[in-house]
């Protein structure tokens, strides 16, 4: 059976008895239509109504003339569900499917993904990474070329991201290191540049674009802007290691030179001052990207114990002073060291009530038994825990890899990814550039990577690589303020036991799934599909079911309406 074809296969012929012929009609039409938008679901609801007053009505001398087929089609009809769909080998890249319908429940031996009404973290959302880089390739598209990319990821008819990420002076995605403030001592910083001129001439114009579209695309709807420092200025850091001019790249032991820890942190909420005067929605930041590396390019290192005392008595008292609605999150580094690394901090009694929440990257693997060392403090203290950096180094291309179709293995690894973290507890997820030129640039240290969206600047050609249909498979139907609902995966696969460089998923994960519910009461469910072979399943939710089939290599995202008083969950 084709894959894309399952959903039809389900459906039994319509028989019509006499008196039924005009209500098998209309029931065939509108259980042919596709749920074009989720409002229809109430259109369907409607209908179901008028067709049961129909059925109603056709009763002669006590008897009803439907058969036994049409009145299960009659109770079928009630409970649909709209599918979205995206296949190595099908073609289907977020391609909508017809529409299909639960059954009563029934015995299944085969995989099976359970959906509980059972609640856990409330979603913020999903986005990406504005960094310098993105936006000097953004600048070089043409006019029409930058408003379709804008819409693609921030429109609703796109991905509908509403969470973004930027870097506090320069990063590695910098045309080159910069801050703003580099004069030597001036720890009043009454040089530093509050005009944010240098933002201004390419980042500044790329978050006002999307941050536009994403407000005019809803009644409520923000891009909350997530800021993480990779270094301080040059002049604030202990360079003792260096014997050459005063950089930012690499970092001594400590990071900061003695006594300019306040500096710094007063320095970050001049920054946020600045960013939010030009209307940014600076919402939270992390305290430091990768306190743990010691990068070549800029770079800051501090030990849980170092980030912990910069918390207590320097960045927590100056925004609690300025910026009292900031969120402050901890760690930002892989998943590996995420949980002794939080709790190390939050032991710290005087830093722990300035903590919001802990974000982590995915370099290290899946790390999911970190992560689980962590439930039990974020539900105590009410922390939120985002994935905020993932990404493909270029160098992890497979052989054969083109640029205009990109690697689909990128997007099960980012699926895969998301589904682990948010079935721990992510607040949302974020990926790292936003778009990237040709070479996986530009980088000013050579650290080249993969691009949800890549530009080929030579060509004028813009292509979208498989995690970006994948993320889509999130970002469009989890949207904020939903909330995580408990799922299970019976009789398929499993996590294989051991490390995997980040980004791996193979049949042996079997199926993978994670839910949520919409805040108008849709329920959402991705179920995922690394194995090489098309996986024929149950979808369950309350005491409804439907046979499906995932097809191999692929993602299928399920919308359908909240049963509210279930009888199982």
């Amino acid at each position: 059976m084709d894959p894309g074809d399952h959903l039809e296969a389900q459906e039994e012929p319509l028989v019509a008895t006499p008196g039924t012929e005009v209500v098998l009609s209309t029931l065939s039409t509108l259980r042919s239509a596709p749920l074009k938008k989720i409002a229809l679901v109430g259109v369907v609801a409607t209908a179901s109504v008028a067709f049961l007053a129909l059925v109603a009505n056709t009763q002669v001398s006590g008897r009803s003339r439907a058969s036994a087929e049409f009145q299960q089609l009659q109770e079928d009809f009630q409970h649909p569900f709209s599918i979205w769909q995206s296949a190595a080998y099908t073609g289907d890249k977020l391609s909508e499917k017809p529409v299909g319908y639960f059954k009563s429940d029934f015995a299944w031996t085969g995989p099976e993904v359970v959906i509980s009404n059972v609640e856990g973290q409330v979603i913020e959302g999903f986005g990406g990474a504005f960094t310098e880089s993105s936006a000097a390739v953004y600048k070089k598209l043409s006019a029409d070329q930058q408003d379709q990319f804008i819409e693609d990821y921030f429109s609703l008819e796109g991905l509908g991201y509403t969470l973004g990420r930027t870097h506090i002076n320069s990063c590695d995605f910098s045309i080159s290191s910069y801050s703003f403030d580099d004069h030597d001592g001036d720890v009043g910083l009454a040089m530093f540049d509050t005009t944010l001129a240098h933002d201004e001439e390419q980042l500044l114009p790329l978050i006002w674009a999307a941050q536009y579209m994403v407000r005019s695309s809803g009644v409520g709807r923000d891009l909350k802007m997530l800021a993480s420092p990779w270094s301080p200025p040059a002049w604030m850091k202990d360079q003792s290691w260096n014997s050459g001019k005063p950089v930012m790249d690499h970092s001594g032991k400590p990071c900061l030179k003695t006594g300019m820890e306040e500096v710094w942190a007063n320095y970050i909420a001049k920054w946020i001052q600045s960013y939010r005067a030009k209307g940014v929605n600076i919402w939270a930041m992390t305290v430091q990207n990768e306190p743990l590396n010691n990068a070549s390019w800029e770079a800051c290192l501090m030990s849980s114990e170092e980030e912990a005392n910069f918390v207590a008595n320097y960045l927590g008292p100056v925004l609690r002073e300025l910026l009292p609605d900031l969120q402050i999150f901890i760690y930002d580094h892989n998943k590996d060291k995420v949980a002794d690394y939080a709790l190390d901090v939050l032991a710290n009694s005087v830093a722990a009530p300035y903590v919001s929440g802990v974000a982590y990257h995915w370099y290290a693997g899946d790390g999911w038994h970190e992560l689980e060392r962590l439930q039990d403090v974020s539900k105590q203290r009410n922390l939120k825990l985002l994935p905020s950096e993932a990404t493909w180094e270029a160098y992890r291309w497979h052989p054969g890899t083109v640029l205009s179709q990109g690697d689909w293995s990128f997007g099960e690894g980012y699926a895969h990814d998301i589904i682990g973290d948010l079935n721990r507890g992510a607040i949302g997820w974020l990926d790292w550039n936003l778009v990237l030129d040709e070479k996986g640039g530009p980088n000013h240290v050579n650290n080249v990577c993969d691009a949800a969206i890549q530009v080929d600047l030579s060509k004028k050609e813009v292509y979208k690589h498989p995690q970006y249909y994948y993320i889509g498979h999130f970002s469009k139907f989890i949207v904020p303020n939903s909330v995580h609902l408990e799922s299970t995966v019976l009789r398929s696969g499993a996590v294989p036991v051991g490390a995997r460089p980040y980004g791996t998923c193979t049949g042996q994960d079997g199926l993978e799934a994670t839910s949520a519910r919409q805040p108008n009461g849709q329920v959402v469910a991705v179920i995922l599909n690394c194995g090489p072979s098309d996986v024929v399943f149950k979808l369950k939710y309350s005491n409804l079911a439907a046979q499906l089939t995932i097809p191999a290599r692929g993602i299928q995202t399920y919308l359908f309406q909240e049963v509210k008083d279930p009888k199982s969950s």
